[in-house]
């Protein structure tokens, strides 16, 4: 279809000339046009036209936000995506297959109410696997909040803060203690280096091979071992101390001297009181055996002869001076 042009100077023939040879040469004679189209110009009739072709030869697509295409015949439809996001395959006879890789990658996030992989679910905040087992290998673990388990087992248990709790026992640097007690419970055998009362005063440890009981309290310090026979040892310069009936300043002191051999005091098996060179009138007459004093016991010495007619001694009578 040629350009038609009517110039200004040019005479009104011309100009009807020229419009009749538009409309018929160049627009056709509308009587000529097809029954299917009902459109009585032309753009409805070029419309009209599109629709026919399209159903016939080619199709409209559309998108979540309802803009719509049409695919005519000549047209292509190019589907496209990387090779970590979307699979798209052409195949005879006019298949178009899309799907998803083996590994797909997202940019920003996916949304679903339950997405499963194998053996775990992931539903609604709850991480489950039919397995009844989820391991994170030698992955880190970390978080803000609160785990809360049956049982938690692990090689070494490691938080954040100055205190931890495991149900009812507070630890708080190197301090355990009960949250609901005054009194932490062991049923078990119970071993460490040393053991030391509140405020250190009492130390239960081993020196020497030998178990020691160690006080460091002002005026009553003691460190004593217990033996493998079962004997009691002090150590050096170390004394014991009887309180008595009642607590005050004065006290029994029980010493020895430095010993310079090995000396063995034994206690009777017998009820009694302790004699002790401070002792007065302590002494009864049961206490001392028939024949037990002789001569040489008595102090200040006094003796009575008895004497026969030549002088000979019949008898001596010894006796304490007065």
């Amino acid at each position: 279809m040629a350009v038609k042009n009517i110039a200004v100077t040019d005479t009104l023939e011309t100009f009807r000339t020229t419009f009749n040879d538009l409309a018929a040469n160049d627009f056709g004679d509308i009587a000529n046009l097809s029954g299917a189209i009902s459109a009585t110009d032309l753009v409805g009739a070029m419309n009209e036209t599109i629709s026919i072709a399209t159903s016939s030869a080619g199709f409209t697509i559309e998108d979540s936000s309802s803009t719509q295409q049409i695919v005519g015949g000549g047209d292509i439809l190019r589907v496209f995506g990387t090779s970590n996001e979307i699979e798209a395959v052409v195949s005879a006879t006019d298949t178009l297959t899309i799907g998803l890789p083996n590994a797909v990658s997202i940019t920003t996030s996916v949304t679903s109410p339950t997405v499963v992989a194998g053996n775990l679910t992931l539903t609604n905040g709850s991480i489950t696997d039919s397995s009844g087992s989820i391991s994170f290998g030698n992955e880190n673990l970390t978080t803000t909040g609160t785990i809360n388990g049956g049982a938690i087992t692990g090689t070494s248990i490691t938080g954040s803060g100055a205190t931890h709790t495991l149900g009812t026992v507070e630890i708080s640097g190197n301090t355990l203690r009960s949250t609901d007690s005054t009194r932490l419970n062991i049923n078990d055998s119970f071993r460490a280096n040393a053991f030391e009362t509140q405020t250190g005063l009492l130390t239960v440890n081993e020196i020497g091979g030998f178990p020691f009981l160690t006080s460091s309290a002002s005026g009553g310090a003691i460190t004593a071992a217990l033996a493998i026979d079962a004997n009691l040892y002090l150590s050096t310069a170390r004394t014991l101390i009887f309180e008595g009936a009642t607590s005050n300043t004065e006290r029994t002191t029980v010493t020895v001297v430095d010993p310079t051999a090995t000396r063995t005091i034994t206690i009777p098996d017998e009820t009694g009181t302790v004699i002790t060179t401070g002792s007065i009138d302590a002494i009864t007459e049961s206490m001392i055996a028939n024949d037990a004093i002789g001569q040489n016991e008595l102090k200040s010495l006094v003796t009575l002869q008895i004497l026969n007619s030549s002088g000979t001694t019949l008898k001596t009578i010894y006796g304490a001076g007065a």
